[in-house]
């Protein structure tokens, strides 16, 4: 389809917006829009059509039916991936490796480092040491339930060190 200087031909983009209607038709297109955006392409606006019909099957896209769970369902891994964060913070800041750094910067062990350069309070230490014990489900494996438990748990457990789970 494309030529030697890598452009699509006219009747390539011709050939691409034409698929696109017929995919709008399939995606439930009303007939008079179809119709015009026909008429349009057999006026030589290809490239208008084209990136017409590419807005429109996003916004079809956007107001089916399963658009909402689509979007319930990336809510739940961004809170999958933030309380798996949140523990790989906590689990990494005890690492060995990292202690050693903090040896290198002049701590001697993880609290004093917290202390002085995270400028944490003794408490918020404590409780970002108990995160890293906290239990996890298998990721991809919990249930919306679960992952807001933990997820609420967790933020307790943050702000007053008294998280509904404890450190199972």
């Amino acid at each position: 389809m494309a030529g030697k200087n890598g452009f699509f031909s006219e009747q390539a983009m011709a050939n691409l917006a034409r698929e696109a209607l017929e995919d709008l038709q399939k995606h439930g297109l009303s007939p008079i829009e179809l119709k015009r955006l026909q008429t349009s392409l057999g006026e030589g606006n290809v490239g208008e059509v084209y990136i017409i019909s590419g807005l429109l099957k996003t916004v079809l896209d956007e107001i089916s039916p399963g658009a909402s769970q689509k979007k319930l369902l990336q809510i739940y891994q961004a809170v999958e991936h933030s309380y798996y964060s949140l523990v790989d913070l906590s689990r990494n800041l005890c690492d060995v490796e990292v202690w050693q750094h903090y040896k290198v910067a002049g701590y001697d062990s993880f609290h004093s480092y917290c202390l002085g350069s995270l400028e944490l309070s003794p408490a918020k230490v404590q409780r970002l040491k108990l995160l890293k014990d906290h239990h996890l489900p298998r990721p991809g494996k919990a249930r919306p339930a679960q992952l807001f438990s933990w997820l609420f748990a967790a933020i307790d457990l943050m702000a007053n060190g008294k998280g509904e789970h404890g450190s199972q």
